[in-house]
């Protein structure tokens, strides 16, 4: 395999983690600022939504149990589910749990949520192949 999928999934995972705390801060500062900008920016749940993601999963790599290669992966399994369900709901559900969400937000959801999953599953596979084959 050109990329190991365990370093893969922690380079996902610590990306977005970053990402949603760089996007999800910036636009609450934005927003409080009053900042006129091209962009909504006064969801502030949404936006404190990412924030709590960003800093879950920066802060689980930082942890000793985020070092592991299967828990990365069950922590990408975990966020990739809960962003995919947030985009089925964002399409059935208008402003589920009161957030405004558009076609853009779930668009995002749809993407960062299945590549979670699938980069997840992945490297749960190699990690359970490589042991069978080291345990024959």
């Amino acid at each position: 395999m050109l990329v190991e999928p365990t370093r893969l999934v922690r380079l996902y995972v610590l990306i977005l983690g970053a990402g949603l705390l760089l996007e999800g801060g910036g636009l609450l500062l934005v927003s409080t600022l009053a900042l006129p900008l091209p962009v909504g920016t006064n969801d502030t749940r949404h936006n404190l939504l990412h924030v709590v993601w960003g800093i879950g999963l920066l802060a689980f790599l930082s942890t000793p149990q985020g070092r592991g290669a299967t828990r990365v992966a069950w922590a990408a399994l975990i966020f990739g589910a809960f962003y995919v369900a947030l985009g089925v709901l964002g399409v059935l559900v208008d402003q589920p749990f009161g957030l405004l969400l558009g076609p853009g937000e779930n668009v995002f959801h749809f993407v960062v949520g299945p590549l979670a999953l699938v980069l997840g599953i992945l490297a749960l596979y190699v990690r359970r192949r490589d042991w069978a084959m080291r345990s024959r």
